[in-house]
């Protein structure tokens, strides 16, 4: 096991003895001990949170979950329940889907006693009242949910595991000094790039959400032109370039996030694909669609931070 990987080992080892041997044990108390409590959630509702939540359903807050030892009852998923968040599959072994919407039917048949709403809007337009009749229902507003420590924090004080959410925190800083120092010495300030390939076209990752604050923000990787030169204000985590944009990378190191085989091969096969340094030099690394690249949080950050170590510390 290399080092990068033996280090989040260690640490999950170190989350999981945190714990009194429940999936959704409480900071040190027994079951017994626990009461409800009533909270404000982030857009104003009082919330009632029952003694020891057993079906926890949270669509896309299934990350920081099981990253405090929380199994939730479904798990996201798209496209008629066809696509799931791969990268957290260890984790959500067995536990069925549910449509990223979160139908009311669909959401009476899990029998939550507890749901997290991602987002203001998931929980707009009076379907609020509908969740809130089925079990209780924390609204995460929109500024947590686009921050990952925020959101996994705000969780640990709900469920109460304040201390499972800080030992995650304090692992990840850890394990980017860590890696970030064996960057800077392998590549000082040879410019990175993420290329997410797919149905033709090309997207590349902001430097300031998702896998793009990984690379640039936590490692801080130098960015390639194309992603420094992307407006502060972009919002999107990946953003539309055209084949022209792409033969002008200069790209030392570059992430090819595959969702598409055939794109990728077209792409090869262009001209211009010779123009980019980071084929020049060999340094082009293939990465599943399915992977960690595409989504956040502390779960996929470790991963994504292990696929660029294992990249280009161990040249795989």
């Amino acid at each position: 096991m290399n080092r990068s990987l033996l280090f989040t080992a260690l640490g999950m080892a170190f989350l999981v003895a945190c714990s009194d041997g429940s999936d959704n044990s409480i900071d040190g108390e027994s079951q017994e001990q626990q009461q409800p409590r009533t909270v404000t959630d982030k857009v104003g509702n009082d919330v009632t949170i029952p003694a020891n939540p057993e079906r926890i359903l949270g669509s896309y807050v299934e990350d920081p979950l099981v990253t405090l030892g929380v199994t939730p009852v479904r798990q996201w998923s798209v496209a008629s329940r066809a696509s799931t968040q791969v990268y957290l599959e260890e984790h959500l072994e067995g536990v069925e889907p549910i449509d990223s919407t979160l139908p009311l039917e669909a959401v009476m048949e899990a029998e939550p006693d507890l749901i997290f709403a991602w987002g203001e809007d998931s929980a707009a337009g009076g379907s609020y009242d509908q969740y809130n009749k089925i079990a209780p229902t924390y609204v995460i507003d929109n500024e947590t949910k686009d921050d990952w420590r925020a959101t996994l924090t705000l969780l640990g004080d709900v469920l109460q595991k304040e201390s499972e959410a800080k030992a995650a925190v304090d692992e990840y800083d850890a394990h980017v000094e860590d890696v970030k120092a064996q960057l800077q010495a392998e590549i000082g300030d040879s410019k990175v790039a993420a290329l997410w390939v797919i149905g033709g076209n090309y997207y590349v990752v902001a430097p300031d959400v998702a896998s793009g604050a990984v690379l640039f923000e936590d490692l801080e990787l130098t960015p390639a032109n194309m992603i420094a030169d992307l407006p502060e204000d972009v919002g999107a985590h990946w953003n539309p370039v055209s084949l022209e944009a792409v033969a002008e990378l200069d790209a030392d190191y570059l992430f090819l996030i595959d969702s598409d085989p055939e794109t990728i091969e077209t792409l090869e096969s262009e001209a211009v694909w010779t123009n980019i340094p980071a084929v020049a030099q060999g340094n082009i690394y293939n990465r599943s669609g399915t992977s960690s690249w595409l989504y956040n949080g502390f779960q996929a950050n470790m991963q994504t931070i292990d696929s660029v170590y294992e990249a280009i510390i161990e040249g795989e």
